[in-house]
């Protein structure tokens, strides 16, 4: 067998769980183990899902960007947005998707600020843009979230 990705991280993770921690004598030992082992198991469960959550949320990012762009007037903002609606991967390495998450990300909390701000001045077209800058958000949070133990 060869155990690929997650799936070796998993096994490697239960091997310290069911092999080493019972061997270790040591209260300090045997909760670093443990700590290790969760630790493992959390990496796995990201290297799992990393290209598919960074590559989704590019995509629906993409979207958000082009529906506020022609809403926002500060051509700053306006210019940043359409460059960020450009954003391809050019690899499937996480380090190439993180770096381009990492730009929309910066562009996105521009935009929430100034959306924010259109809200308070009574712009109507601003809550309906804040919703689904915050469904995003909540898509973005759930998306990430680790199926542990502890």
């Amino acid at each position: 067998m060869i155990p690929h990705g997650a799936q070796g991280a998993g096994h490697l993770a239960t091997r310290i769980a069911m092999d080493l921690i019972p061997k270790a004598t040591d209260a300090y030992v045997i909760s670093d183990l443990g700590m290790i082992a969760g630790l493992i198991g959390l990496v796995a469960q990201d290297y799992d899902r990393a290209a598919e959550v960074l590559t989704s949320d590019l995509e629906r990012l993409r979207g958000l960007f082009a529906q506020a762009e022609p809403l926002i007037a500060d051509p700053d903002l306006k210019a940043r947005l359409a460059a960020a609606r450009e954003l391809r991967p050019v690899s499937l390495r996480i380090s190439a998707l993180s770096a381009d998450a990492d730009l929309a990300l910066k562009v996105l909390i521009d935009l929430h600020a100034a959306v924010e701000n259109a809200v308070d001045a009574g712009e109507p077209w601003a809550p309906g843009l804040d919703r689904e800058i915050w469904t995003y958000l909540d898509e973005y949070v759930a998306k990430r979230t680790y199926n542990a133990a502890f």
